[in-house]
């Protein structure tokens, strides 16, 4: 049995090859993850969840390697896609109104009332499950932090 002492060889801390700059922070990375955005990227997902889809820029000074991470304008759990997604349109008891102001109701012969009050329980209906999406929308944009825009939006 050898009873010498054994030493462990420790990896020497190299220079900084590389430095991530991400929300004011600079983050050492080694050569072969700065080598490739989609490693970076993959890196700093974890501590960094808005990394996945950042923009990236390299600038090299004095040897070292600095990519400069700049997050894109997301939404919020893509709740902007789901309301462009969503049917537009008046509110079909609104709409139902409008069709029918105007009219002598009164003239109308049993089988055209009987039509008639088909068609209003079908847009209340109808408006009241598009009045709970609405409720639904504006409960889950309240909490959401504004964001600032990629870019000056003409038109505002």
């Amino acid at each position: 049995m050898n009873t010498e002492p054994q030493t462990i060889a420790f990896p020497t801390p190299t220079t900084v090859q590389a430095v991530a700059v991400i929300e004011g922070q600079r983050i050492p990375l080694p050569a072969e993850i700065a080598a490739s955005d989609d490693l970076i990227r993959r890196a700093l997902a974890p501590f960094y969840p808005d990394a996945a889809n950042a923009q990236l820029s390299r600038a090299e000074q004095d040897g070292v390697l600095t990519v400069t991470v700049v997050k894109r304008a997301g939404s919020k759990g893509n709740l902007l896609g789901y309301l462009q997604m969503c049917p537009g349109g008046k509110n079909p008891v609104i709409a139902l109104y409008e069709a029918i102001r105007g009219s002598d109701l009164a003239a109308l012969d049993a089988y055209a009332q009987l039509e008639l009050a088909h068609r209003v329980e079908q847009a209340l209906a109808e408006g009241e499950a598009q009045g709970e999406a609405v409720r639904r929308s504006a409960h889950r944009l309240a909490p959401a932090a504004p964001q600032l825009a990629p870019g000056l939006l003409l038109g505002f």
